[in-house]
């Protein structure tokens, strides 16, 4: 397959993680989350973790920032990839109050592309060595974040088949109300049927939207429906960078 879906995730990603290095930086989350706290919760197994001290905790996310830079611009790639993922994921284990499935997700990410050539292809590392350049790469290399991406919509989909989501609307039903201010679709929020009709439709979104992802004739299709959904959840509910992590990794499709 050619190697331009790929190269263009590489870049595409690695500028939404140096985004969103860059966002603890400006924000001063480093000091709030990690430095304040005086008790830190452990993921069982990993109690090994700490937090560095001083100045060691703002070089550990210094680290993570350079080695995003590095990975979108395809700069050393094999050291930033892998730096990046080892820093970024020491980060996450630090104390688990800060988890975030899409922090997860990118843990996920950045290790499967320590083991893909996403470099061969407009990068620094190909203009300091053209030897480098690839026009092709075997298929599996598109078809492993596929997969990944396509395992994390359809267990999504599979964690809504429950009579709380499908029956009752919740939590929809307690969320959109609150969002009853907003303008054209807002009064429609505070309807009860409403929010039943929002959770069947997210439950199907995300059973079949790889599917349709995955096949040329729906793709372009599924891609819109794919930015105006995680376009409307970022509007309505404080949920971070999944939604541009998402739109972002889906165009590997």
């Amino acid at each position: 397959m050619h190697i331009a879906p790929l190269a263009t995730f590489r870049v595409l990603f690695g500028a939404l993680m140096t985004y969103g290095m860059l966002r603890f930086w400006q924000k001063d989350w480093i000091a709030q989350l990690y430095e304040t706290p005086q008790l830190y919760f452990k993921f069982y197994g990993f109690e090994w973790v700490t937090v560095p001290e001083g100045i060691w905790l703002y070089l550990l996310f210094g680290v993570a920032t350079v080695s995003a830079v590095g990975l979108m611009l395809g700069a050393f790639y094999r050291m930033s990839i892998v730096t990046f993922f080892v820093s970024f994921t020491y980060i996450e284990l630090m104390d688990v109050t800060n988890y975030l499935n899409h922090y997860y997700l990118v843990c996920l990410l950045a290790f499967l592309l320590c083991w893909l050539p996403a470099h061969r292809y407009a990068s620094v590392d190909v203009w300091l060595r053209p030897s480098l350049r690839r026009e092709y790469v075997p298929a599996w290399c598109i078809y492993m974040l596929q997969l990944q991406l396509g395992i994390v919509y359809v267990y999504a989909g599979i964690a809504k088949l429950h009579a709380d989501w499908l029956l009752r609307g919740m939590p929809l039903a307690t969320w959109l109300p609150t969002k009853s201010h907003l303008p054209l679709i807002g009064s429609l929020f505070s309807l009860p049927w409403v929010a039943i009709a929002m959770s069947w439709a997210g439950a199907l979104y995300d059973l079949t939207i790889a599917f349709f992802l995955l096949s040329r004739h729906t793709r372009v299709v599924a891609y819109l429906a794919v930015v105006v959904f995680h376009l409307l959840t970022w509007a309505m509910f404080n949920i971070g960078l999944f939604p541009l992590i998402m739109m972002v990794s889906t165009l590997i499709f």
